[in-house]
């Protein structure tokens, strides 16, 4: 049997479809699993034993791929695009499995209700449902060497013990206040590492002097290594959190427009959330909808302190 993945959206939700790529090895081990995302998921899914297919959304790509994928049996398809739903189709794949939010259900043979309220890694293994596979591993996976871990430890002349920030996200509304992590950092019983993407860098520079900043300074493979040596991450509601807990590390996560409501918090810690009669705005809110961006400083440090407190207790 050959079965297909497809994800395409963002690096946290290809990190929460890893206990799909488990549970199906384990209840189908002679099957060739293959996963279809970003070409980020070369680097991301190092080490899992399935074939990876990259893709990046482009015109000439999606007539491309229908060629890639004709001869698989089953589809689950956890992203809800209508660009997913049609590809699978037109490719043909006799049974294919997604969400009845879809912007095209119809095309899926079989459609599976989502629901908010759910963790997305619990959400995400309900697509097994019509495969009537009731073994499921609900922990993210991420495999990261020795090798790698010593190399970023080395590279970044890093302290034995620290914790990872990570205070951007690709949607502003999901940022707590910098200020907010400024005096974060300066309550820390550990040292400081920050962390974000190149488009991150001058923002970042606030943190020179006061934290370890590599903010649009590591791959991502140096990212997991980074994050898998740390005592706890400390996060907005993006990616980090669930690579942390991918990698057996607990998280703290710091919601602003967003909510654990939505299934994006930690499985491994805790989070935090602010008390605004507008929250939870939505998944991923582009605009303030009060205009007043009150839930970016809705958490105080001394909050984040006692949450990470019980996040190190766990």
């Amino acid at each position: 049997m050959k079965i297909l993945l497809w994800q395409t959206a963002y690096l946290g939700d290809v990190v929460l479809t890893t206990p799909l790529i488990k549970s199906l090895k384990k209840n189908f081990p002679g099957a060739h699993i293959a996963f279809v995302g970003r070409s980020f998921i070369v680097e991301l899914l190092k080490g899992f034993q399935i074939e990876l297919i990259p893709f990046d959304k482009g015109l000439k790509e999606s007539f491309q791929i229908l060629e890639k994928i004709r001869d698989f049996q089953v589809a689950l398809c956890p992203h809800v695009s209508a660009r997913s739903a049609l590809i699978l189709f037109l490719a043909g794949i006799p049974t294919r499995i997604g969400f009845d939010r879809s912007e095209l259900p119809w095309l899926f043979t079989h459609r599976v209700r989502h629901r908010w309220n759910l963790h997305e890694v619990e959400r995400n293994l309900q697509l097994l449902e019509p495969l009537h596979i009731r073994e499921r591993d609900i922990m993210p996976l991420l495999f990261v060497e020795e090798e790698e871990k010593k190399a970023v430890m080395e590279r970044f002349n890093l302290p034995e013990e620290f914790f990872l920030l990570s205070p951007f996200s690709n949607f502003p509304l999901k940022e707590w206040h910098l200020q907010g992590w400024l005096k974060l950092v300066s309550k820390l019983p550990l040292p400081a590492v920050v962390v974000g993407t190149q488009k991150d860098r001058e923002r970042s520079k606030v943190f020179e002097g006061k934290a370890i900043n590599l903010v649009g300074k590591t791959g991502l493979r140096e990212l997991i290594a980074l994050i898998s040596l740390s005592k706890a991450v400390l996060s907005c509601d993006s990616s980090p959190v669930h690579i942390a807990n991918a990698v057996g590390v607990p998280a703290l996560s710091l919601y602003t427009s967003t909510s654990p409501y939505y299934g994006f918090y930690p499985l491994k810690g805790h989070y935090l959330t602010p008390k605004l009669s507008c929250s939870p705005c939505s998944p991923n809110p582009k605009r303030c909808k009060k205009g007043t961006q009150a839930c970016l400083s809705g958490i105080e440090a001394e909050e984040v302190l006692e949450g990470l407190k019980l996040v190190l207790s766990l």
